[in-house]
């Protein structure tokens, strides 16, 4: 077993098995060349024209011969002559030398070999044609014809091989981000399991360590499994570079004799090398975070894999501009507000239309409360629907004494247990309201107009600005706890849209111009976790199912399902 010490490429040796070796052409050419030069005895190269044994300098490839300063001075003109330093130093191309004269016949004494058996794939002379390599057992041709063909034929492997040039270096270029997110998601998880620790921290001491001790293994397998791909990444990327060059100098420097000698090697192995697999990296190896456990002596669990998401359904019935949507309704319905046909239309799990709430004006937000719907449409109203689709009441935000003269501009509603709380982004507030009847309970001001709002497992309402590029994660008397500042390829977004929760985790729909939408996950501290959706036309509303399996999103003109895998 042989490892070429340039490519890294193993070759299997037999006996009797040298002449299986690639040809470097460079070495060959500069061996070529060596033949020629004559040594003094104080081994410098002297000048072959004139008797006094001057040093030479000079190399033509015409003669060819070497001589001095003096003697180039009177040489011809017209014949290609560099300097001896410029050869040794690889500066001249061997695709200056003069073409040799066509090999003879190993086989046939005195005969050139002009021909080029495409059945054995090898060069012939004009007596193989009528003796060994006879027609239509062997099919053959010139061989300057020979060699276009096939080098045209090996230029085919050239473009998809580069593209794998660069998929491999995009690909190595991902080690390093994962490897720089991983140790990031180990200090954030070691920083919430400490502080989780400190807790009970009396009761915990064993569980801290172990689990402590699991994530400096995690990090270390993984580091490992992440340098292992760099290196595999790295090794193939050479072996395909050094391949290919080597193959384009054959095909664009050598002479076709040269040529067609390593031709089936070359493109054995270009071929070879394009249809290898290229190694593979589990995206997920990045993923690491701490959730809490139950408050006892249960300190928590590590998560090495954040949950997938997959598109498993989209539907487009009917709907001219998918607002809001809410996917928790009994039943396994999903609500749809439908800005353009001024209307809420419910749909199935299959995305099967099942009833349709015409409105009097633009329903601009729509959410579930147990079998009933709450609309907020651009009346400035909020109206009460059962789930046959009648209105059961309607009501304002603001005293009735206000009604007409205080100017809102209702936008966003979510539901807290019994409590029904509707965002008016003109006055930049929150107001509280009675489910039973919609009366007005109380009014918080909130610091980023609500454009769309949802209420987390810790009764906390998130709070989305719209073009303001952030959300505010508030408390129920107002105040601002955190503000979350989403970005996409590290810049920052230009609209934030729908929002939604579920127990450890608040998501967001994300926009930067059609076609550019993404959902965001973060924990319940305001920290990034994943992108589960990109490529989105225009998100806006999304809502996860009563199960959590389940992400609806309405884009535009369709609702999207995702399911969590």
């Amino acid at each position: 077993m042989l490892i070429c010490p340039v490519c890294r490429k193993k070759t299997q040796l037999h006996q009797k098995d040298v002449q299986s070796l690639k040809t470097n052409f460079n070495i060959t050419g500069l061996a070529d060349q060596l033949k020629l030069v004559s040594l003094s005895e104080d081994n410098q190269w002297v000048c072959k024209l004139c008797m006094d044994k001057n040093e030479a300098t000079h190399f033509c490839f015409d003669c060819p011969a070497i001589f001095c300063a003096n003697c180039y001075k009177v040489h011809q003109k017209s014949h290609t002559v560099n300097t001896l330093k410029d050869i040794s130093d690889g500066k001249i191309a061997s695709k200056e030398r003069k073409p040799k004269r066509r090999p003879e016949c190993q086989t046939h004494e005195g005969e050139v070999m002009w021909f080029y058996c495409t059945t054995c794939d090898k060069m012939i002379c004009q007596a193989c044609t009528v003796i060994d390599h006879r027609n239509p057992q062997h099919e053959y041709i010139d061989c300057n014809q020979a060699s276009s063909t096939y080098k045209q034929s090996l230029a085919q492997l050239f473009t998809p091989l580069e593209e794998t040039m660069k998929k491999l270096a995009q690909s190595q270029a991902t080690a390093p981000t994962m490897k720089d997110n991983l140790n990031i998601a180990a200090k954030r998880t070691m920083a919430d399991l400490k502080n989780r620790a400190d807790e009970i921290r009396a009761e915990v001491t064993a569980q801290e360590s172990r689990i402590m001790d699991e994530v400096q293994t995690i990090l270390k397998d993984r580091n490992k499994k992440l340098e292992e791909f760099e290196q595999a990444v790295s090794v193939h990327l050479q072996q395909i570079q050094q391949s290919l060059q080597s193959a384009k100098d054959v095909s664009k420097n050598s002479l076709a004799p040269d040529f067609l000698a390593v031709y089936s090697t070359i493109s054995q192995d270009l071929k070879e090398l394009r249809d290898q697999n290229q190694p593979k990296i589990d995206p997920t190896l990045s993923h690491l975070r701490f959730t809490p456990g139950v408050f006892d002596i249960s300190l928590g669990n590590l998560i090495t894999k954040e949950p997938m998401w997959e598109l498993s359904l989209k539907y487009d019935d009917g709907i001219g501009w998918a607002r809001d949507i809410d996917a928790s309704i009994p039943g396994d319905e999903v609500a749809v507000a439908d800005v353009e046909n001024s209307r809420v239309v419910i749909y199935d799990t299959t995305g099967h239309q099942k009833k349709t709430i015409d409105l009097p004006q633009v329903p601009w937000d729509v959410a579930a409360f147990k079998n009933q719907l709450v609309i907020v449409d651009e009346t400035n109203s909020v109206k009460m629907y059962n789930k046959n689709g009648n209105k059961m009441f309607e009501f304002h935000t603001v005293p009735h004494s206000e009604v007409g003269k205080t100017s809102v501009h209702l936008h966003s509603v979510a539901v807290i247990k019994d409590t029904i709380m509707v965002g008016d982004v003109m006055r930049s507030v929150i107001t509280k309201h009675r489910s039973s009847d919609g009366a007005l309970i109380s009014t918080v001001s909130v610091q980023t107009p609500p454009w769309y709002l949802a209420i987390d497992s810790k009764d906390r309402v998130v709070v989305s600005g719209g073009d303001r590029q952030q959300v505010d994660i508030v408390g129920l008397t107002g105040t601002t706890l955190f503000s979350i500042n989403p970005k996409i390829n590290s810049r920052q977004v230009r609209n934030c849209t729908g929002v939604c929760c579920d127990s450890s985790a608040i998501y967001i729909a994300l926009w930067n111009g059609f076609d550019t939408g993404h959902i965001h996950q973060y924990d319940t501290q305001g920290r990034f976790l994943s992108c589960i959706a990109q490529g989105l036309y225009s998100p806006c509303g999304i809502s996860l199912t009563s199960d959590g399996q389940q992400l609806a999103v309405a884009d535009w003109k369709s609702v999207k399902i995702y399911n969590k895998v």
